[in-house]
């Protein structure tokens, strides 16, 4: 089960005792939060439902009256008021759940996920990559990196919600990473991200942001730290 299909199933079913939901959640601390917070939701839909608006009680099935008699019954007036506000709450939460599901982290950290997913092979690289063609492609990005060419074992100038990006595979002694140099998406804090078999980070650079991305649930802070402090900015770009 990988992220997505977990959020799915969470927000249809928050208390869902599917066996793969719970191997996901015991290595994926972002779903186990989600479904914590999908709880305490559901649990304060129940106690509304069962109030009723306003904090009344809800209204019980009004018995068969002429329609004259109807027309001013305070009883017909308290059920239609709670029949549409239940029927605008469940919109809302309809809309919220969908949201929430299709929608399980930062829209960014997303779409680099998404871009590695695409480019699988590119962590199967083991020979280092030619060093003109990585020096080149990070030129045109208007970086360098301060780091044995021989670490570096896929580079490729990469289109990225439209700009090309620099993309590498970079060994390290925790194993490989990529690294996407981001020089057109700001970010204002660091952000850390575990999707799809994935753990990342996103953090601020002098111009746009770096992602590091490795396969795991390993955390790749200190890692993201190393590969930002071998990335030089050139000015001349």
């Amino acid at each position: 089960m990988n992220h997505n299909e977990a959020r799915l199933l969470i927000g249809a079913d928050p208390r869902s005792a599917s066996a793969e939901l719970a191997e996901h959640l015991k290595t994926c601390p972002e779903c186990a939060q989600f479904q914590q917070e999908m709880l305490t939701l559901d649990e304060s839909i129940r106690r509304a439902l069962e109030q009723g608006p306003l904090g009344m009680p809800a209204a019980p099935v009004a018995s068969v009256t002429p329609i004259a008699s109807a027309r001013s019954s305070p009883q017909r007036k308290v059920a239609n008021t709670w029949s549409g506000w239940a029927l605008a709450a469940s919109v809302a939460v309809a809309s919220v759940l969908v949201i929430w599901a299709l929608h399980p982290t930062n829209s960014l950290a997303r779409d680099v996920v998404t871009h590695v997913e695409n480019e699988a092979s590119s962590w199967r690289s083991t020979e280092p990559a030619p060093p003109r063609v990585v020096s080149q492609i990070l030129a045109d990005a208007g970086v360098a990196l301060d780091m044995g060419s021989d670490k570096v074992t896929y580079a490729q100038s990469c289109l990225f919600r439209g700009h090309r990006v620099p993309h590498l595979v970079v060994r390290t002694a925790r194993g490989p990473v990529t690294v996407l140099i981001l020089r057109y998406e700001t970010v204002k804090d660091r952000m850390n991200f575990h999707e799809d078999g994935m753990t990342g980070v996103i953090t601020p650079a002098p111009h746009g942001s770096i992602a590091v991305l490795a396969q795991g649930n390993e955390n790749v802070d200190a890692v993201a730290q190393q590969v930002q402090s071998s990335v030089r900015w050139l000015d001349a770009h």
